[in-house]
């Protein structure tokens, strides 16, 4: 919601009087961390509820999130500069993954790329690490960024190993040829097993485009249904109209008992029907709210 971009005069009369009329508490700014603490799940796994979503079987193994990334020299230092800006088409991701498989089957490795931009890698075993996923590490030196923990310089040669049979790939020298950049890495975060469900969750349906929602529902047995593109389009290009107006109406006739609104690193807001009788909370602009000045 930061970055939502104001109406003409640059005000949100409705999602300012909701958030205004609200109570605040804080939230983390792990956006991963938020997500799976409504689903009774701590820690930093997303791998295996991630490729859950996206359509495999994770019921077995230890499973890695394997983004296909490009590295650029810097120095002496690499930066992770790309991921999903790459492009990855069907074809190179499936002729990339075959390389893989066939590089490590002797290890008991095995890598899926059930979207072209989202790849997985299922272990035999669990690996004692800590990762820090892609978008964070985004625009980092690769150095400050790598996994830490008992096995992380085991997985520091891997990666490098890696590096090396993509640089020797057809698929790379392909796109070099025609000017794009090269995969030429892969980013392993978000480790883990899928747990066994216990305890129900406090809704019935998701609405997301997103692997990890998806397979968070998967595993909860909740209806899905896809919509992130359909909620981005009203968050963004007409927030107050499609979002905050219908929101704080059905709040004010009572077919809403309580809305919250949860925006990660920033706060979470719970608003029920009788907060909005406190006249004495007048409406702050967005920008207040949003930067914590209340």
């Amino acid at each position: 919601m930061s970055n939502l971009a104001a109406p003409e005069g640059g005000e949100f009369p409705a999602g300012q009087k909701l958030l205004s009329k609200g109570r605040r508490a804080p939230l983390e700014s792990d956006r991963y961390a938020t997500l799976l603490s409504h689903f009774n799940l701590s820690g930093d796994v997303v791998a295996p509820f991630s490729a859950l979503g996206d359509g495999l079987d994770v019921y077995s193994g230890w499973w890695l999130c394997a983004d296909p990334v490009h590295f650029m020299a810097d120095r002496d230092q690499l930066i992770l500069s790309a991921s999903n800006s790459l492009d990855v088409t069907r074809a190179e991701a499936d002729a990339l993954i075959a390389e893989l498989n066939r590089t490590y089957a002797e290890d008991g490795w095995h890598f899926f790329a059930p979207h072209p931009q989202r790849w997985y890698l299922q272990l035999p075993e669990a690996v004692a690490m800590q990762t820090v996923p892609t978008v964070d590490a985004m625009g980092h030196r690769v150095g400050e960024v790598l996994p830490q923990g008992d096995d992380a310089m085991q997985w520091q040669r891997v990666m490098t190993e890696v590096q090396m049979v993509l640089h020797g790939s057809t698929t790379n020298l392909q796109r070099e040829s025609q000017g794009q950049m090269t995969i030429n890495g892969l980013w392993f975060w978000g480790g883990g097993l899928l747990p066994e469900v216990t305890g129900s969750v406090d809704w019935d349906s998701v609405i997301s485009d997103q692997p990890l929602s998806r397979g968070l529902a998967r595993l909860y047995g909740l209806s899905l249904e896809e919509g992130d593109r359909v909620l981005h389009h009203c968050a963004i290009e007409s927030p107050e109209e499609e979002l905050f107006v219908p929101l704080l109406r059905r709040l004010e006739s009572g077919e809403l008992y309580e809305l919250v609104v949860e925006i990660p690193g920033v706060g979470r807001w719970r608003i029920e029907r009788k907060d909005l009788r406190r006249w004495w909370r007048r409406s702050k602009s967005l920008d207040v709210l949003l930067k914590g000045l209340m």
